[in-house]
């Protein structure tokens, strides 16, 4: 059997504590196999259900998302330790399906994500991210489980 040697690790992260640990230990396991480090945030477009009378710049709310984003992003890989080793990527679109296409396009070997390990009608209602990646990813998944979820 051929040793798993994973060099290009995708890391999703929605900047909760427990994406901030699955990155934490991302960083351990690129810096085991000397592996590259991209760190992905997905933003999901804006929706509103006001009337249509009501004015909204949604050009200037998206850029204002990206700008927090963006931000965010630079205070969680320094957090980690990993910022000038890793590329930061933030992208468009549903959350799912945008980390398998870009697992598959660009080739990962591993994503390291969390869960918040949410059950019954909460996970019902809210879908799990990390359930549809791992059933539609085209490389290894080792998702982290935050210590406080739910049992």
């Amino acid at each position: 059997m051929k040793k798993f040697e994973p060099k290009k690790i995708l890391v999703p992260v929605d900047f909760s504590e427990f994406s901030q640990d699955a990155l934490q230990t991302a960083s351990e396991i690129a810096e085991l196999r000397n592996a590259n480090l991209t760190v992905m945030h997905v933003m999901v477009e804006p929706q509103t259900s006001v009337p249509y009378e009501v004015y909204i710049d949604w050009q200037k709310v998206k850029n204002d998302m990206k700008a927090d984003a963006e931000k965010m992003l630079g205070e969680m890989t320094e957090k980690a330790g990993v910022n000038g080793m890793t590329e930061r990527v933030l992208v468009w679109g549903e959350p799912a399906n945008v980390i398998t296409d870009a697992a598959q396009n660009e080739n990962f070997d591993l994503i390291v994500m969390a869960t918040h390990g949410r059950t019954g009608l909460t996970r019902l209602f809210l879908g799990s991210v990390a359930e549809k990646v791992i059933r539609h990813s085209p490389c290894p998944v080792l998702v982290m489980r935050g210590a406080d979820t739910e049992k």
